[in-house]
């Protein structure tokens, strides 16, 4: 007898919620701790189980309400996978008590909340930007002192920044609700109150304004995204996609004016953010307080630690963080060269769909897909070449690609992120990246080697195949293999 996803994944959040209860706290590891882990799998395994039957669904309406069912018992559980909420709050706080956030962590003031805030935070900068400051004070302002009142209000917070989200795919794709209901966005959105979601709902709105032509539209989507960077600048780095769009969807004036208005409104939306909060590009000096961090779910810190553990054994332990360090430094030159890449291309086929007038031209719904795809797979590599990972950094990335017509090879990937992630952490927010320190570095070498292999064996074999006539270009053969 089969049981319905629906009730199945309503059970695993209050499952869930439980563990919250049982182990959502780092001490003591006693019983009722260990009872509270094995409860964690256990729903999470039920929960990726539910949400993996619905993949076919195709009931948007009925898939937000599942989402909306499967989150009820989480909004008034501890949260779960991360206690960065906690933090959050206690930042509100230095802001209400008029401290630069810029400079100061928790610990300064010190704040009503700080035993709950993890200890890595306490002394730590914030690293947001003044919109999110703005949002956190509000909250601890309402709260007025109530811990569980502080952190739903977070909750709310990063549920408009979901609503904002699931609105936008809707105006892009028509589609793809079924990533409200994930276990990834369960856990981190709803759970954790994660503000990545309000960047990403940010991001989304200005890809949404920057598919009209002109310059209103192009200082629309300018606002949207001076609003994300002001909440992460991670968010910066989808903004040249936006500026394609806008490129490519009006006249020959217009594609100049456009993208003016773009820089201008983002420009000015920032500025009066820092002027109205007192905080402006201080969070840049606060951005490297996670460096000290090393796990293996940064692949590129994986790889320095996988040669660190290298001349270990030969005998050069000193030499561990400068292995970690060179590392990064090549992460994020190749993440370089990736968003590069990924823009060129992307600018490339709008150039050819302009050009050929079909399926609507550059502004249609293919030279849309071309742009958000580029641009979600740009946001998850932001994530994942960044000297630090968690699970939640993926989010900015899928909600982009939920916006689009997702299928094969990367709707597989897509789904299995969203399906998987929440299992790196346990409900108390210790992440098991730093239990599986050496295998996990060496699974970031297999992982870099494979992928550098496949790419050559990919050049070398578009740079010997024969150039294909032009009528095969058009077969429904040479359609199908793309």
């Amino acid at each position: 007898m089969s049981v319905n996803p629906r009730w199945l994944g309503l059970a695993a959040t209050v499952l869930l919620a439980a563990s919250g209860f049982l182990a959502g706290k780092p001490v003591p590891h006693d019983g009722a701790w260990l009872l509270g882990v094995v409860v964690w799998f256990v729903a999470l395994a039920m929960l990726i189980r539910a949400w993996w039957t619905l993949r076919a669904e195709t009931d948007q309406r009925g898939l937000l309400l599942t989402a909306a069912l499967w989150s009820v018992p989480l909004l008034f559980a501890p949260p779960l996978g991360s206690h960065d909420v906690y933090a959050y709050a206690c930042q509100g706080q230095l802001f209400n008590a008029g401290l630069d956030l810029y400079r100061v962590g928790p610990a300064e003031l010190p704040c009503t909340w700080l035993s709950d805030v993890p200890e890595l935070w306490r002394e730590t900068p914030t690293p947001y930007g003044p919109l999110w400051i703005a949002v956190e004070g509000a909250a601890a302002w309402l709260a007025h002192g109530s811990l569980p009142a502080v952190v739903l209000l977070l909750r709310v917070a990063a549920l408009l920044g979901l609503l904002l989200c699931i609105a936008a795919v809707h105006r892009l794709s028509r589609g793809n609700a079924l990533l409200a209901a994930s276990p990834l966005v369960l856990v981190h959105v709803v759970s954790g109150a994660h503000n990545d979601v309000v960047l990403a709902g940010l991001v989304l709105a200005g890809f949404v304004a920057a598919r009209r032509p002109g310059p209103v539209a192009g200082a629309a989507s300018g606002v949207a995204f001076g609003l994300a960077v002001a909440v992460k600048v991670t968010a910066i780095a989808a903004a040249p996609f936006a500026l394609l769009l806008l490129f490519f969807a009006g006249t020959t004036r217009a594609r100049w004016t456009a993208p003016a208005a773009f820089a201008g409104a983002a420009g000015a939306a920032y500025a009066i953010l820092a002027l109205l909060t007192g905080h402006g590009l201080g969070f840049l000096h606060a951005l490297g307080s996670t460096s000290t961090m090393v796990q293996w779910l940064s692949v590129p810190t994986g790889v320095g630690m996988a040669a660190g553990y290298v001349l270990r054994v030969a005998g050069r332990p000193e030499w561990f963080a400068t292995a970690v360090a060179v590392a990064r430094a090549a992460g994020l030159l190749a993440l370089a060269a990736i968003l590069l890449a990924l823009w060129w291309r992307a600018a490339r086929t709008l150039a050819t769909l302009g050009r050929d007038g079909r399926d609507g031209g550059a502004t249609g719904r293919r030279g849309q897909d071309v742009v958000l795809t580029a641009a979600g797979v740009g946001m998850l590599a932001v994530a994942v070449l960044g000297p630090v990972f968690y699970a939640w950094y993926a989010i900015g990335g899928i909600a982009l690609l939920a916006g689009t017509t997702l299928t094969g090879r990367l709707r597989t990937v897509v789904h299995v992120a969203a399906a998987g992630l929440p299992l790196l952490t346990l409900p108390d927010s210790l992440g098991l990246a730093t239990k599986t320190k050496v295998p996990g570095a060496f699974l970031d070498v297999a992982l870099v080697t494979a992928a550098t292999v496949h790419l050559l064996r990919r050049r070398r074999g578009g740079l010997t195949s024969p150039a294909a006539p032009p009528a095969a270009a058009d077969s429904p053969a040479a359609t199908e293999r793309t």
